[in-house]
């Protein structure tokens, strides 16, 4: 499932942490576009690094939230502990409970902010008319 990024996301205000909503048309875009607004209020660009690494990812959750907050969760932790971030996302296997990934990317030289915590905080993906958005807060 390596699709072109139609996904999006947007830093939107609140009060003591920080949160993003993202979106895109299918999971994979919303999954992918969550990952690289994580990676945004983390103070890292994917231009920053050279992708030299490669990492997979076998994840399984009861719902699509528990899915997403697992999925930032594996992420953040590989920026804090390793200084990786992933550009490339293919999803080999991507459904409400089970994510299957491929990931390429590298190290960064330095993490503005780190993630503490992705929370379940007013966490509800949504099925729109133009696709799936979720609202995602970060305890940093």
């Amino acid at each position: 499932m390596n699709e072109p990024d139609t996904g999006f996301f947007e830093e939107i205000e609140h009060t003591a942490d920080l949160a993003l909503r993202c979106g895109g048309p299918d999971l994979a875009s919303l999954f992918r576009s969550a990952a690289r607004g994580m990676y945004h209020l983390m103070g890292v660009e994917a231009q920053e690094l050279k992708a030299d690494s490669q990492h997979r990812i076998r994840l399984e959750a009861e719902d699509v939230e528990s899915l997403l907050v697992d999925w930032l969760g594996e992420l953040a932790y590989l920026a804090e502990a390793r200084g990786l971030i992933f550009e490339g996302m293919t999803f080999e296997t991507l459904s409400a409970t089970c994510l299957e990934a491929v990931l390429e990317g590298g190290a960064v030289p330095h993490i503005d902010t780190l993630i503490k915590a992705v929370t379940y905080h007013q966490l509800k993906v949504e099925n729109s008319g133009e696709g799936l958005t979720a609202t995602v807060v970060f305890d940093v």
